[in-house]
């Protein structure tokens, strides 16, 4: 076979593209979106909606597409959302691969305060199904007090200052796990921030209830003095 008879991918994914009705500067906006955020959304903007809404048109394409570099895009449905996985990254609702290969360059560095934070968050939410209290947006809504006092509670932490505070918030709402008023009053306790229902699938069960069983764990009892040998 000589080589203008061979069939590129670019070419692969033009036919597909082509066959779907989706344009090629939509799949190069699709990939993106994924690739830098992790995320794409339908609810969070008019762009990302005709964006999610071409994806769910090409979504097989989108598998395979990832799939070759290693990468797994997860389909929320009833949320509206694709997330992506890097290579060797445990995602929750995906079976763990064990012959996956870690690339640890495409994974987030992630700081302790939003890890912590990602927990509370997610049991925020679990309170918020078992409460009912869960929007028509899929989202719980509390405040900065209630958050804070969670840290406090499951791990011993609390939010950070002002300045690392809203670095800290505008991370998780770039990540799609927050959303809140950008004002200067991530300060005020009765700030409220709504817990989006893309908690659920960002923070794995495993983890939670690995948090629950630690926080009921008895205290260790304290070690007895040492006292001296008497004369």
């Amino acid at each position: 076979m000589s080589a203008m008879d061979e069939t590129t991918i670019g070419q692969l994914v033009g036919a597909e593209l082509k066959a779907r009705g989706v344009r090629p500067e939509s799949f190069r906006q699709i990939a993106g979106r994924l690739l830098g955020l992790s995320i794409l959304h339908r609810e969070d903007s008019a762009i990302e909606r005709q964006l999610y809404d071409d994806a769910v048109r090409i979504e097989g394409l989108l598998n395979d597409y990832f799939e070759a570099a290693g990468f797994r895009l997860f389909h929320e449905r009833h949320q509206n959302y694709f997330r992506l996985y890097p290579p060797g990254a445990r995602a929750p609702g995906l079976p763990d691969e064990d012959d996956a290969v870690v690339v640890e360059a495409v994974r987030a560095r992630l700081s302790a305060d939003f890890v912590a934070t990602c927990l509370a968050l997610r049991l925020l939410y679990n309170e918020g199904l078992r409460q009912g209290s869960i929007n028509e947006r899929n989202e719980a809504l509390v405040t900065v007090e209630h958050l804070n006092a969670t840290l406090t509670a499951h791990m011993r932490r609390s939010l950070p200052p002002k300045t690392a505070r809203e670095k800290l918030f505008a991370d998780l709402k770039r990540a799609r796990l927050i959303d809140y008023r950008a004002d200067p009053q991530v300060e005020d306790a009765d700030a409220l921030i709504a817990v989006r229902g893309t908690v659920l699938q960002f923070v794995a069960d495993s983890a939670v209830d690995a948090l629950l069983s630690q926080a009921q764990k008895p205290a260790p009892a304290p070690m007895p003095e040492e006292t001296g040998d008497e004369a």
